[in-house]
């Protein structure tokens, strides 16, 4: 767990390892983090980058992204944030906020309806809906 702050950070940790069967460790995050190779997955749970501070950036070095490793971003908009454009560049598995978004929607809708929605028919309508010709000026860039 690379957290900022120790406290925050020392909670989430106490989190993983009381309830769940995976074990954690704190990295305080006071410089660019470099990922350690055996990393599998890198998930960016923080708002940097989250619209409208697009040009936001995460403070990872980019090269320690490698092939071999899943990366997801749980911002939604942009969809491409500047991570999730690293880690393609990489060869990593890209995983953007928006797959997030509608499996929440899914979730909420069965909730509140009882009806139990399509979740590739939601994507594909939040793509459309994020396509660059129907955001406003400067939304969903980086």
């Amino acid at each position: 767990m690379v957290n900022r702050d120790p406290g925050r950070g020392g909670e989430l940790v106490a989190l993983i390892d009381t309830r769940t069967p995976a074990h954690a460790e704190l990295v305080v995050w006071d410089r660019p983090y470099q990922v350690p190779e055996d990393t599998n997955v890198v998930m960016n749970a923080t708002s940097i980058g989250l619209f409208p501070d697009v040009d936001g950036r995460l403070e990872i070095v980019a090269d320690s992204l490698l092939p071999h490793m899943i990366v997801a971003d749980v911002i939604p908009n942009p969809p491409r944030t500047a991570l999730i454009r690293d880690a393609e560049a990489r060869g990593c598995v890209a995983l953007d906020g928006l797959g997030m978004l509608v499996n929440q929607g899914v979730i909420s809708i069965e909730l509140w309806t009882g009806v139990v929605a399509d979740p590739a028919v939601m994507r594909q309508k939040v793509d459309s809906l994020f396509s660059p010709t129907k955001l406003p000026k400067g939304a969903g860039e980086c």
